[in-house]
């Protein structure tokens, strides 16, 4: 059983409990399980929270994995102005280092010849 499902046993417990107390009358009793099941069910939402989180950065966790995966098994070539990988190229460095995407770098036109070969739309990289 998991955490959630055995605080939602305790809850379902508590509140046995409390309906039971009903009859006894007992004031003390009485607040001593109110604030059990306040506690249980706070404890519980927490538990929630803290599973979507886990997903969340196990998603995460794979994802890096993949693009870490992806960039060893590559074979990458420096060249003037940008990496070529598998003999294909050039493509843009800060692209590919910053946020691990392989973007082709078009030739410079225009203005931008005077700043070097390559020019990259994505990061506005000259090269």
């Amino acid at each position: 059983m998991d955490i959630i499902g055995s605080l939602q046993v305790a809850l379902d417990i508590t509140k046995k409990l409390k309906a039971l107390n009903e009859k006894l009358r007992d004031a003390d009793l009485k607040m001593l399980l109110a604030d059990l099941q306040g506690e249980i069910a706070d404890a519980k939402l927490e538990a929630i929270s803290l599973k979507e989180r886990i997903v969340a950065l196990s998603t995460e966790n794979m994802e890096l994995r993949n693009k870490l995966e992806a960039r060893s098994t590559d074979e990458v070539e420096l060249i003037a102005g940008g990496y070529k990988f598998a003999g294909k190229g050039p493509y843009c460095i800060p692209c590919f280092e910053t946020s691990g995407k392989k973007q082709i770098l078009p030739q410079s036109t225009g203005i931008h010849s005077h700043f070097g070969a390559w020019y990259c739309p994505v990061c506005k990289n000259h090269s």
